[in-house]
C-alpha cells in the first residue's frame, strides 16, 4: 500500500504547496487557480504515461510469480535484465516524444490556453526528464512483487515521497537566501530529484540485496515474447483508460478555471485513492500468479475474497473520512474560497466512487497476475464506450457539470468491476 502511492503523492504534494502559494494579487487573477489546474492537469499526463508505459511491471510480475510459484525461477535470469533494458530504451523515446509534443498535447486536446497551459509544459517538461527513471524503477518492482517482495518497494517509495516532500517546500517556496522561490517548476524538479533518488535505491535492492540470479546475454530469453504480448494488452488497455481520465480534465476546462481547477484536486484524490486500493489489486496479483503456477484452485478464491474484503473496508474507510473531514482535506490542497464551494457538488458521487473502485481494481490485480491480460484490454474496451462514454457525452447535452463527469466514472467503474467478477467466478468452475 505504501509502495503504490508514491506517484499519486508526487503529484498531490506538488499540487498542495502549488495550490497554497500566497500572492496578493491571486484574489483578482485566479493565479493560484491556474497554477492548480497546469498541475493538475500535467500531473495527470505523467501519471498516464506512468500507467501506459509501466504496464512491463504487471508483465513481468505475473510471469515472476508463475515461475516462482512452479520452483522455475533459473528460467528468469536472463528475462529480468532484458525487461530492464527494453523498459529503459522505451522511456527515453516516450520522455523525447512527450517533452517536443507537451504544448501541443495540452492545448489541442485538453484545450489548456494562457496560463494553465504555459505552467503545465513548464511543469510537465521537467517532471518528464525522470520518466525513464521511473519506469525501470516500477519495472524491477514488478519483480520483487513476482518473489512475494513487497517490503523493498515500501522502503523505496518512503524515502522517496520523504525527499520529493522536503524539496517541494525548498523549490517552491524558497529557502532563506540560498535559493530562490520556483513556483510551478519547482515542484517539478522536486519530484524530478525524488525519482533519482528511487531509482538508485532500486538498483542497489536489486543488485546487492537480493538473491535473484542475473545473466546479461545477446541472446533473448524465450519468454520475452510473452511477456511483451502481456504487456502490450495491457499498454492498449491503459492507454483507453487514461485517455477517458484525460476527457474529465477536457470537459471541466471546458466549463471554466474554477471547473478546472476544482477537477484537477477532485481527480488526483481518486487517483491517490486509487493507487491506495491498488495495494490490494498488488496483493491479489503476485499470489494469483504464484497459485496459478501452482494449480491450486481453493487458494485462488481466497486470494480474491480476501484482497476483495480488506479492499472494501479500506474504500469505506476512505469515504467516509473524506467526508466527514472534506474541509480540512480542500483548505490542505488548496486555499481558494471558489474551489471550496465547487467541490460538495461531487463530493457525493466521489464517495460512492471508492467501493466501485475497490472491486474492480482487485479483480484487475487477480486477472494481471494469471496472465489474462487480453481479457482485461476487452472489458476496459467494453466499460469505455458503453458505459463513460454514453453517460459524459449525452449528459454534457443535457446537464453540463463537474456532476455530469463524475456520473460518467461511476458507470465505468462499475463495468469495469462486475463484468470480471462474474466471469471469475464462471472461470474457477472450469479450472
Amino acid at each position: 500500500m505504501l509502495g503504490g502511492i508514491v506517484e499519486p503523492v508526487l503529484s498531490l504534494t506538488d499540487l498542495a504547496v502549488v495550490g497554497n502559494i500566497g500572492y496578493d494579487s491571486f484574489a483578482e487573477s485566479n493565479e493560484n487557480l491556474s497554477a492548480v489546474a497546469a498541475v493538475g492537469i500535467a500531473g495527470s499526463l505523467i501519471s498516464a504515461l506512468v500507467w501506459i508505459f509501466a504496464q512491463m511491471k504487471s508483465a513481468i510480475s505475473a510471469v515472476v510469480s508463475q515461475a516462482y510459484g512452479s520452483m522455475r525461477m533459473r528460467v528468469m535470469a536472463s528475462l529480468i535484465p532484458q525487461m530492464i533494458y527494453f523498459n529503459a530504451i522505451v522511456g527515453v523515446l516516450a520522455m523525447l516524444t512527450t517533452y517536443y509534443t507537451s504544448a501541443w498535447i495540452f492545448e489541442n486536446l485538453l484545450s489548456a490556453s494562457g496560463p494553465i497551459l504555459k505552467d503545465a509544459t513548464a511543469y510537465f517538461n521537467i517532471r518528464v526528464l525522470g520518466f525513464p527513471l521511473t519506469l525501470i524503477t516500477f519495472s524491477i518492482f514488478g519483480v520483487f512483487r513476482g518473489v512475494q517482495n513487497t517490503w523493498w518497494a515500501m522502503v523505496i517509495s518512503i524515502i522517496g515521497g520523504s525527499v520529493n516532500i522536503l524539496l517541494d517546500f525548498i523549490f517552491v517556496l524558497g529557502w532563506w537566501n540560498l535559493v530562490e522561490p520556483m513556483g510551478v517548476e519547482g515542484a517539478a524538479w522536486a519530484s524530478f530529484f525524488a525519482q533519482i533518488v528511487m531509482f538508485v535505491l532500486t538498483l542497489y535492492f536489486l543488485f546487492v540485496q537480493s538473491k535473484i540470479r542475473l545473466i546479461h546475454t545477446l541472446r533473448i530469453s524465450p519468454e520475452f515474447v510473452g511477456l511483451l504480448l502481456i504487456a502490450g494488452n495491457l499498454v492498449l488497455r491503459t492507454i483507453v483508460l487514461n485517455l477517458a481520465l484525460m476527457l474529465t480534465h477536457k470537459f471541466a476546462n471546458i466549463y471554466g478555471t474554477v471547473q478546472a481547477a476544482t477537477h484537477a484536486v477532485m481527480l488526483n484524490l481518486w487517483l491517490f485513492s486509487a493507487f491506495f486500493l491498488d495495494a490490494f489489486a498488488t496483493s491479489a496479483n503476485a499470489m494469483a500468479g504464484k497459485f496459478l503456477g501452482a494449480r491450486n484452485k481453493e487458494a485462488m478464491q481466497r486470494n480474491l475474497n480476501r484482497n476483495l474484503l480488506l479492499s472494501l473496508i479500506v474504500s469505506f474507510a476512505l469515504s467516509g473520512l473524506l467526508m466527514l473531514f472534506d474541509s480540512q482535506i480542500m483548505e490542505l490542497l488548496i486555499d481558494n474560497e471558489k474551489v471550496w464551494s465547487m467541490y460538495p457538488l461531487v463530493l457525493p458521487l466521489f464517495a460512492l466512487c471508492l467501493p466501485i473502485n475497490a472491486l474492480a481494481f482487485t479483480l484487475d490485480g487477480v486477472f494481471k497476475g494469471m496472465g489474462k491480460a487480453k481479457f482485461l484490454r476487452n472489458i476496459l474496451f467494453i466499460s469505455t464506450l458503453f458505459g463513460f462514454l454514453p453517460v459524459l457525452l449525452i449528459g454534457h447535452q443535457l446537464m453540463p457539470g463537474l456532476q455530469i463527469i463524475w456520473m460518467a466514472i461511476i458507470m465505468w467503474m462499475l463495468l469495469r468491476g462486475f463484468i470480471p467478477y462474474f466471469y471469475f467466478k464462471y472461470w474457477i468452475k472450469r479450472f
